[in-house]
């Protein structure tokens, strides 16, 4: 599937990829672009990335699917999740820095809730350390606050961050 080559940013204006994004269906022989991208796009102060092992485990899951978006034949952002018991939980998103901001995290995003709907899965879910910015872009599509999990993430200095469950009805 190609996207449109124009996606809004967070503030509302569009940035021009002058190509566009394509989002295909992945499995293990895309753990090292997987791998690259998390590596890149998260900081180990929280410890939220997963190692090759874990990523392996997870896409061996049954109902677990990985999704790659790709920009002049670069892969540049993925999402893995699992379908269960009628619904939808994102495990991992993860944009490459040069290309956050840029609708990259949209397009995964949108590709997963179309699929769920296709899927007939009644609801998505995600969870996210509550000083993480990519929240703007969970209640841009939708996603509603639904839990707390108090001082679930460590941070630099032994400072705690709660974890935020988000929901999104289709």
């Amino acid at each position: 599937m190609s996207d449109a080559a124009s996606f809004p940013q967070e503030d509302g204006n569009s940035v021009d990829l002058n190509t566009s994004i394509e989002l295909e269906h992945g499995s293990f022989e895309k753990i090292k672009t997987v791998m690259r991208i998390m590596h890149s796009a998260f900081s180990d102060v929280y410890g939220e990335s997963w190692n090759e092992h874990q990523c392996r485990s997870m896409l061996s899951l049954p109902g677990t699917q990985l999704m790659i978006a790709n920009h002049n034949m670069e892969s540049c952002g993925f999402a893995i999740s699992r379908n269960v018991a009628g619904e939808e939980e994102l495990l991992m998103i993860a944009v490459d820095p040069q290309y956050q901001n840029k609708g990259i995290g949209i397009a995964l995003l949108e590709r997963l809730v179309a699929d769920a709907i296709e899927n007939k899965v009644a609801a998505v879910f995600l969870e996210v350390r509550s000083n993480n910015p990519a929240q703007k872009l969970y209640q841009k599509l939708g996603f509603q606050k639904i839990g707390l999990r108090r001082g679930y993430y460590t941070g630099a200095d032994k400072e705690k961050f709660d974890a935020i469950t988000y929901k999104k009805s289709l």
